[in-house]
């Protein structure tokens, strides 16, 4: 997965930085339901084919746009973007969390998702991109028309990540720590019946240690990855499959239907059924 990731990041890195690429999320309308809305800073790569997204612009309003392969959206923090996946695309979403730099690969072929990959960059603290973020976020909602300027930070952050990710790859013991084994644990295992202690008792550790692990070096609870990794492979499942709702709650790890479907709506602002007919199509 580092690999895949390292070669998107070096060909977007290696097209050379113009304003007409790179696209700012820069307004203040609500974003609908749905939408992608999260308080960090994000990156959207257009790997192959075209992604239409809805975008807020200015004060108040919503433009559609489609963007190319080749392209980049730039989503400050607070704001929004509403993908409406309506052709064949791969796209790379990067999520630029405290310590973390998340990656979502995903690939749409025009009716569900044929993939939906996901990668973390571990304890990736880096002066320049931290520099290049606040740069970024203090320039981001005066883009109405993206600069020259802006265009270059952002590339610069691509190539930050690109040696970040390169580094790594040339040193996994540098970048592989004990977090990274209890995050793939529960990648691998959120189906099953487990929680704080039995998980902790696995990696000969104690319960509190591990949720001061995950407060220390991630910007996320115990509890809430694990809720978070359930609600993804969910949103898989309601779209590539005809399971019902209380069997797709059960292959998820959810002992208790009525629970999982407050936790889909805290989260996604919509209820599974909602979330299967706008991604699916309302006939399955």
């Amino acid at each position: 997965m580092a690999a895949f990731i390292q070669s998107i990041l070096s060909e977007f890195s290696s097209q050379g930085s113009t304003t007409e690429s790179v696209l700012v999320a820069s307004g203040n309308a609500q974003p609908p339901a749905m939408a992608y809305h999260l308080h960090v800073p994000r990156i959207e790569l257009v790997v192959k084919g075209a992604l239409t997204m809805l975008l807020p612009k200015g004060s108040d309003r919503v433009v559609k746009c489609t963007r190319p392969v080749g392209t980049i959206t730039y989503i400050p923090a607070n704001s929004w973007n509403s993908p409406q996946w309506e052709s064949p695309v791969i796209c790379m979403s990067i999520v630029f969390w405290k310590q973390d730099v998340g990656f979502s690969i995903s690939n749409w072929d025009g009716t569900r998702f044929k993939e939906v990959e996901k990668f973390n960059l571990q304890n990736s603290s880096s002066t320049v991109r931290d520099r290049l973020l606040e740069l970024a976020e203090s320039l981001a909602w005066a883009q109405d028309r993206t600069g020259e300027t802006f265009a270059h930070i952002v590339y610069a952050l691509l190539s930050d990540l690109l040696y970040q990710i390169t580094e790594g790859m040339n040193n996994h013991k540098g970048t592989f720590t004990l977090l990274d084994e209890i995050k793939s644990h529960l990648d691998s295992h959120y189906h099953m019946e487990i929680n704080r202690e039995n998980v902790a008792e696995a990696f000969n550790i104690s319960p509190g240690y591990l949720s001061r692990l995950f407060s220390r070096e991630s910007d996320i609870k115990f509890n809430e990855y694990l809720k978070l990794v359930r609600i993804s492979r969910s949103k898989t499942l309601l779209t590539n499959t005809n399971l019902k709702i209380n069997e797709i709650s059960e292959k998820c790890g959810f002992t208790d239907t009525n629970y999982f479907c407050k936790v889909f709506r805290d989260s996604n602002d919509c209820t599974p059924l909602e979330y299967r007919r706008k991604n699916k199509g309302a006939s399955q």
